[in-house]
């Protein structure tokens, strides 16, 4: 009988220490549009924070990652990262410690003070292309996306402030997807990958153009093979 228990018991940490080994890295990244100061829907710490899900899962691993849009195409990131541990190992007093200060670092990041600068340009798709390219290294970790943004594309090659453009963005949108897949190169399908779009307009016309914008940018992703959502807020169900 001592035995059998005994089997039982090696049995159930067997498979407790599988559980603990599978790979449950959530990755958040977090793209900030700067060329507008009065934006409603803006990054809070304590929203991104439960996207990891340490409420539920105290092992897990975690990763964020936060960077600025603006005028430039290449902008520099913060990373801080969380290793996964096992429970059946771990001191979960010290895990609780670790989880504080990651959360800790997360707040830190997004409340640091925001540049104040002017910018005549706006680069909203390359980041967010670039930011891709890196997320999909990681082939089997979650990753989610936030594009905090109004999606109003500034640039040489595209600007929703000249009447070109607009019209191609009303009447000609397949052309216009075409041009911007055309910056898209090296971006892979992925299941992993999710981009939430969060913008909350303040007027009829900043919601109009953004209807029309969230329309391109549903069809470039389709395209992409990534998956993308939009929201007026992180409290809102998406």
């Amino acid at each position: 009988m001592m035995k059998k228990y005994i089997y039982i018991m090696v049995i159930g940490l067997m498979l407790s220490a599988c559980a603990d080994s599978e790979n449950t890295n959530t990755v958040i990244s977090v793209l900030e549009d700067m060329t507008e100061t009065d934006f409603v829907a803006i990054p809070d710490a304590k929203e991104i924070i439960t996207q990891f899900g340490y409420e539920k899962n105290l092992w897990s691993s975690a990763t964020f990652r936060y960077g600025r849009i603006n005028s430039l195409i290449h902008n520099s990131r913060d990373l801080i990262s969380l290793g996964q541990e096992k429970a059946l190992l771990g001191n979960e007093l010290e895990r609780r410690r670790l989880v504080a200060n990651f959360n800790k670092d997360v707040e830190d990041i997004l409340n640091k003070p925001k540049d104040s600068s002017t910018y005549n340009h706006s680069s909203i798709w390359l980041p967010i292309v670039e930011e891709l390219k890196v997320l999909q290294k990681d082939s089997i970790s979650k990753c989610k996306l936030y594009v905090f943004s109004d999606l109003q594309e500034n640039t040489r090659w595209f600007s929703v402030f000249r009447v070109a453009d607009i019209h191609l963005l009303e009447s000609q949108r397949d052309a216009l997807v075409k041009m911007f897949l055309g910056k898209s190169q090296g971006i892979m399908p992925s299941k992993f990958i999710e981009v939430i779009v969060v913008y909350q307009p303040k007027t009829i016309a900043e919601d109009e153009l953004f209807q029309k914008l969230k329309q391109l940018y549903v069809q470039l992703f389709s395209s992409l093979g990534i998956s993308i959502k939009f929201t007026a807020n992180l409290n809102s169900k998406i």
